[in-house]
C-alpha cells in the first residue's frame, strides 16, 4: 500500500543513540542497511499521486456499483488513527488531500456511518460473532487476573460520572462545567484499552500501571472538587490551580460534550 512507497520515510531505521529516523523506505523488502536517505522533496509528488490515485478508484467503485444495481451506493473506509502520522509519518498529509478533493468531487458525497443510516435505513439484520483484534480472537489481553483492578476503578468512576454530570450539566456556571470537562477527560484517558495491553504484554507495564493510578485520581479529585463546588462549599486555591495544571497537560477533546456521560 501507500506507506510503503520508496519516497516515504522508514519507521524502523532510527539513528542511535536518540531514535532519529534520517532514512526513506528506498523497498519494503531492503534490508535496513541499504536504507536510502529520506528527501522531503521527493514526498508532496507522491502524496499528490497516491491521494489521486484512491479518489479515482472510490469514485470508480461507486460507478460500478451504481451501474450494477441502479442506485447510490457507499464506500466505508474505516483506518486505525494511528497508521496516519505514526506508522505512516506522511499519511496526514495524504488523508488531507484525499478529504479536499473528494470535498470538491461532485461525483463523491462525504458523510459518516449514522448520517448515511439515517437516510437509509436498514432493512437487513446481521448477527455478528463478538471478538476482538486481541489474543485468540478473545478480550483476555484485555480482562485477565492482571489487569482486573483496572476495570473495577473504571467502573467506579463511570458511575460517579453519570450521576455528578446528569445533576450539572446544565450549570450555567463556567467554573462548574469547566471542573466537569476536565473530569470527564480524565475518565476517558483511564479507559483507554492501551493500559491493559501493556500491563499484559509487558510491554511498559510500570508505566501503564501508573497511568491508570495516575488518571484515577486526576478524576477523584476534580469529582470531590465539582461535588464541593456545586454544592456551594468552599474550594481551596490549591484545587483551582491543580485544574489549571491538568487542563494544560491532559488537554485532549477540548470541544467534549458532557451529555454521553450523564445517566440517561
Amino acid at each position: 500500500g501507500y506507506p510503503g512507497c520508496a519516497e516515504y520515510l522508514d519507521f524502523h531505521k532510527k539513528h542511535f543513540p536518540g531514535g532519529m529516523k534520517y532514512w526513506k523506505v528506498t523497498s519494503p523488502k531492503l534490508d535496513l542497511g541499504k536504507k536510502m536517505l529520506y528527501w522531503p522533496e521527493d514526498v508532496p509528488a507522491k502524496l499528490d499521486e497516491n491521494a489521486n490515485h484512491y479518489v479515482n478508484l472510490t469514485k470508480n467503485i461507486l460507478r460500478e456499483y451504481k451501474d450494477k444495481y441502479g442506485r447510490s451506493g457507499i464506500v466505508v473506509a474505516p483506518y486505525d488513527c494511528e497508521l496516519f502520522g505514526h506508522w505512516w509519518f506522511e499519511g496526514n498529509w495524504w488523508i488531507a488531500r484525499i478529504l479536499r478533493w473528494m470535498e470538491d468531487d461532485p461525483e463523491i458525497e462525504l458523510t459518516n456511518t449514522r448520517l448515511y443510516l439515517e437516510a437509509n435505513p436498514p432493512n437487513k439484520v446481521v448477527s455478528i460473532i463478538e471478538g476482538s483484534w486481541g489474543q485468540a480472537s478473545s478480550h483476555w489481553v484485555w480482562m485477565n487476573e492482571w489487569c482486573e483492578w483496572c476495570w473495577r476503578l473504571i467502573y467506579e468512576c463511570e458511575a460517579k460520572s453519570e450521576d455528578i454530570i446528569a445533576k450539572y450539566k446544565n450549570s450555567s456556571d463556567p467554573n462548574l462545567i469547566k471542573i466537569l470537562k476536565q473530569m470527564a477527560r480524565e475518565l476517558l484517558l483511564l479507559q483507554s484499552s492501551d493500559w491493559e495491553f501493556l500491563i499484559t504484554t509487558w510491554s511498559a507495564r510500570d508505566y501503564a500501571e501508573n497511568r491508570v493510578a495516575l488518571h484515577y485520581e486526576n478524576f477523584n479529585r476534580l469529582y470531590d472538587m465539582a461535588s464541593k463546588y456545586g454544592s456551594g462549599q468552599n474550594v481551596e486555591e490549591g484545587e483551582w490551580h491543580f485544574l489549571g495544571t491538568i487542563e494544560a497537560v491532559d488537554d485532549i477533546f477540548k470541544a467534549i460534550d458532557l451529555e454521553p456521560f450523564a445517566k440517561k
